[in-house]
């Protein structure tokens, strides 16, 4: 039987409060040409102690900066997943599939 969850709010006494949510917010307030500048300078100033509130401050940040940038105009989705992408820059087209034999054990 499954049992109604618990929620706890993000105030939760186990969970450290969002130093940078504040940031975040007056950011957001901004036009987005405006807001991409503010960004890149958070970015360059952000301390590169890899903390967890710094790491997830930090790829919001980009993720903010993402989205400003398609608000602006200055970029479109399919090139933003390009840029964004892994494997957006490699050439699938001469790959090839490598057939080995596997070892089989028997008990």
């Amino acid at each position: 039987m499954i049992k109604d969850r618990n929620n706890q709010p993000l105030t939760h006494p186990g969970v450290a409060p969002d130093p940078f949510q504040d940031r975040r917010a007056v950011l957001h307030q901004l036009p987005a040409r405006e807001r991409l500048s503010e960004i890149n300078t958070d970015l360059q100033a952000l301390a590169q102690n890899p903390t967890a509130a710094v790491t997830f401050h930090r790829k919001k940040l980009l993720r903010m900066h993402d989205a400003a940038r398609l608000e602006a105009g200055l970029t479109s989705p399919a090139q933003l997943q390009r840029e964004n992408s892994p494997v957006a820059r490699m050439d699938f087209s001469q790959a090839q599939i490598v057939w080995k034999p596997r070892a089989h054990v028997s008990a």
